[in-house]
């Protein structure tokens, strides 16, 4: 997945995009602001449980997060592992709208 964003510039783009500080996303998400800062600084890598949290109060897909931060989500494998050529299909979708 070479020339992807990383998780935290995609973070950090949908956070103010939502004209969001960098407290707001914290308070919302139960971390503090330098846990936040970190990881919109790629110096940290969030858990899957927090990357579900930011991308629910960011309102995008948690999936999308989990792919950029390089971790397949487990219902995602269980579609490849089901229809290979319907889930590389979505990949495809997915990376054209991006």
């Amino acid at each position: 997945m070479s020339g992807t964003e990383p998780v935290g510039i995609r973070i950090k783009r949908e956070r103010l995009a939502r004209e969001m500080t960098q407290r707001q996303l914290a308070d919302r998400i139960g971390v503090g602001v330098p846990h936040v800062s970190k990881v919109e600084a790629g110096r940290e890598s969030p858990s899957d449980e927090l990357l579900v949290k930011i991308a629910e109060v960011l309102e995008i897909d948690p999936g999308e997060l989990l792919l950029a931060a390089k971790r397949v989500p487990e219902d995602l494998l269980e579609q490849l592992a089901a229809d290979p050529a319907g889930g590389i299909e979505f990949l495809r979708r997915w990376q054209s709208e991006r």
